[in-house]
């Protein structure tokens, strides 16, 4: 397991940023769940990593995208859709 940094968007900076431990065989769509875990998030918001200005497709593997865990951070994204 590796450690990355993780920020969500539109969340006071205390509590923006959160190092998770990933797997990187994972799918980027089991990753997802863990980080919804770790920053309490409700399980209906849909959430997206961007990195690199780009939204990360749930079907790659987390070691695939190329992200340094020392050097960078994944954005993470939360939205609800409205009903």
């Amino acid at each position: 397991m590796t450690e990355y940094r993780f920020r969500l968007t539109g969340v006071p900076p205390d509590r923006a940023i959160e190092l998770i431990n990933v797997e990187p065989r994972r799918l980027v769509g089991e990753i997802k769940k863990d980080v919804q875990k770790q920053y309490r998030l409700n399980p209906i918001v849909a959430i997206q990593f961007i990195f690199k200005g780009k939204v990360i497709p749930d079907k790659l593997k987390f070691g695939q995208i190329g992200i340094h865990p020392k050097k960078d951070i994944i954005t993470v994204m939360a939205t609800q859709a409205g009903g």
